[in-house]
């Protein structure tokens, strides 16, 4: 049978120390990781929405800025009239200097009241006016006339076709206009552009408003430049990225966000066109259908976590090898005392005890009080030990005789050859980890209940026991076989007779299980108003009410006196059991049974709570 290999206490408690500071460090790192990870998401994630909430704000108010100018011109009617009249004279005019004159002073006109419209610091970059026929009023940046090809322009059929409304492009290069910031080298423009029209709601010409780039989106370029890691991208109702204006995304993220169905004001992980995880958050300006969307790379918001991780698991390795060498030198010198100890202890052999020539015992020198006062205990115990060695050997006979008896009553023959039989059978069969297990619960049952040292023992040790001996009767009956032990936690270290539930244990296997599996045995203990109570139930329901009858009056017809020699500790049967609690707690014991038939048989026993001290005064009648 194999045995497991024993641990020097020097190694056991490195081994603990060390183990204990590991997991404790491993523990604090899982949770500070996992709260720090996700604090920073959730940080990240509110930074991208406030990104998007101020990007969509600030292009808002120069998109409004914008559409307020094209509306201020298309419904005066000031403004209409002298384009009507410009244009009139300017086809008339030919080379009439008259008609030119008036043409130009109308324009004149026309300038003055949009230039008052867009104000001293230019809120548009240029404003111009179309007619149908082809003629185009400047009237922003410079104040000029001039014969275009309307339809040519690509924003012509979609405005004709709004009637009225706004519409706005694409980022347009022009290099005839002045750009600012970050915009100087691109030179790209947005025009928002309407047709303005007559009392029969027919087309008469368009009005231009044209920004630069950088106007509109130059807080989104801001923030842009602060965030390296970040992007933000700007898609306009046609899903055609507007911002970055000077370059374009390998992948359209509104095309994306409208495939998915992605929720507007929170963050989204998506993985990318290059294979990357990213976070994303988009809002949407209603009053024009863009997108303003901020993207940033899943590993640039791990990143300080990362770090954060290799730092803590440098530390942690130091930290372990260090305590690992604390734990070493501290364990060594804790247990340099207890290997004195064991040293000294094995010099008490049974040799040495009957010799008549003293051997002192090697002394520990140890500074912990518990120590010392362990190795005192122990040589007093020697001492004592070779003072009343004769009246030892003389008792030596009757108590050996005595524990024959016990063993004899205790050990059942049956439950031996079966168990010695499993054992055999299961070794034909190669089961060596259950005959080790099977055996290592035999051996402890028997040194149990082999033992005489204590006649008491609390309930935890008892039940403890008594699960031994199941879990060898398990190997006979295997799924057949099925028991509870509930020991309530009030009720562990309340102290009891020894082996008192074993009779009540092996009479369900002689009675209660005569019939077919599978079989349930419930062990139950609690405490109720000072007194312990164990309950034994059983499924056979065997005992009838008659045979409960007779069971309960032969037993308080029993004659304490007469019967108390032939009582051993281990004495089996319900006989045994009941005179022992008798004699323990007298009229304030507890024995009962109840039975429903062909349901369950309930034993109960149980007496008032005792102190050690008290059975002690009472141990002398057991």
């Amino acid at each position: 049978m194999h045995r497991p290999q024993k641990l020097s206490q020097r190694i056991y408690l490195f081994l603990i120390y060390g183990l204990l500071i590991f997991i404790l460090l491993i523990c604090f790192f899982i949770f500070t990781y996992y709260d720090y990870q996700k604090n920073m998401i959730s940080e990240d994630s509110k930074n991208s929405i406030n990104m998007c909430s101020s990007v969509r704000e600030a292009v808002t108010t120069q998109l409004d800025q914008m559409s307020t100018i094209s509306v201020n011109i298309v419904y005066s009617n000031a403004i209409k009239s002298n384009f009507n009249e410009f244009s009139t004279y300017y086809q008339k005019s030919g080379n009439t200097p008259n008609l030119l004159i008036a043409s130009r002073e109308k324009a004149l006109a026309i300038h003055d009241i949009v230039t008052a419209m867009i104000g001293a610091f230019q809120s548009a970059s240029d404003v111009k006016m179309y007619t149908l026929d082809g003629y185009e009023i400047e009237l922003g940046y410079r104040m000029s006339i001039n014969n275009v090809d309307v339809k040519s322009f690509s924003w012509y059929e979609d405005t004709l076709a709004l009637k009225g409304h706004k519409y706005l492009t694409a980022p347009v290069y022009d290099n005839s206009l002045p750009a600012t910031g970050y915009n100087e080298k691109s030179k790209k423009f947005i025009s928002l552009t309407r047709s303005y029209l007559d009392a029969n709601n027919e087309p008469e010409g368009f009005v231009e408003i044209i920004q630069d780039c950088n106007t509109i989106f130059s807080l989104a370029s801001q923030l842009q430049e602060e965030n390296k890691g970040s992007r933000i991208l700007i898609y306009n109702s046609r899903d055609e990225q507007v911002f970055p204006y000077d370059s374009t995304a390998k992948e359209n993220y509104a095309s994306l966000i409208q495939k998915q169905n992605l929720e507007e004001h929170a963050n989204h992980t998506i993985t990318g066109a290059d294979g990357k995880e990213y976070s994303i958050t988009y809002q949407t300006i209603s009053d024009y259908g863009w997108n303003v969307v901020h993207l940033k790379p899943y590993s640039e918001i791990i990143a300080p976590i990362v770090a954060y991780r290799n730092r803590f698991l440098l530390i942690a390795a130091s930290a372990v090898c260090l305590t690992l060498i604390i734990c070493y030198v501290i364990s060594k010198q804790l247990t340099k005392p207890l290997r004195n100890l064991t040293a000294a202890t094995e010099k008490i052999t049974i040799n040495r005890v009957l010799d008549e020539k003293k051997i002192n015992l090697t002394t520990v020198d140890s500074n912990i009080k518990e120590l010392s006062i362990l190795c005192n205990a122990i040589r007093d115990m020697y001492e004592k030990l070779r003072t009343t060695t004769q009246d030892a050997l003389l008792a030596k006979n009757e108590e050996d005789r005595a524990h024959l008896q016990a063993m004899q009553s205790l050990i059942n023959p049956h439950f031996l050859y079966n168990s010695l039989t499993n054992i055999s059978i299961m070794a034909e069969e190669g089961m060596n980890e259950d005959i080790a297990d099977m055996c290592s619960a035999l051996c402890d049952y028997m040194r149990y209940i082999s033992s005489t040292l204590d006649m008491i023992v609390d309930i935890r040790t008892e039940a403890f026991y008594t699960e031994k001996y199941l879990d060898c009767m398990k190997y006979r009956f295997a799924d057949d076989l099925i028991f509870h032990i509930n020991i309530e936690a009030e009720s562990e270290h309340v102290l009891i007779p020894k082996l008192i539930i074993q009779p009540f244990v092996e009479n369900a296997f002689k009675y209660a299980f005569a019939s077919s599996g599978p079989w349930i045995l419930f062990l139950h203990s609690y405490i109720k108003e000072g007194f312990w109570y164990i309950e034994i139930k059983d499924n056979g329901g065997t005992l009838s009410d008659e045979n409960r009858e007779h069971i309960l009056s032969s037993l308080k017809s029993m004659d304490a006196r007469k019967d108390l020699k032939s009582l051993q500790i281990g004495g089996l049967g319900m006989k045994s059991t009941y005179m022992r609690l008798k004699l323990l707690y007298g009229e304030k014991m507890v024995f009962d049974i109840s039975s429903r038939k062909y349901i369950e048989t309930v034993f109960t026993i149980g007496g008032p709570i005792l102190s050690k001290e008290e059975y002690d005064e009472k141990i002398t009648d057991l």
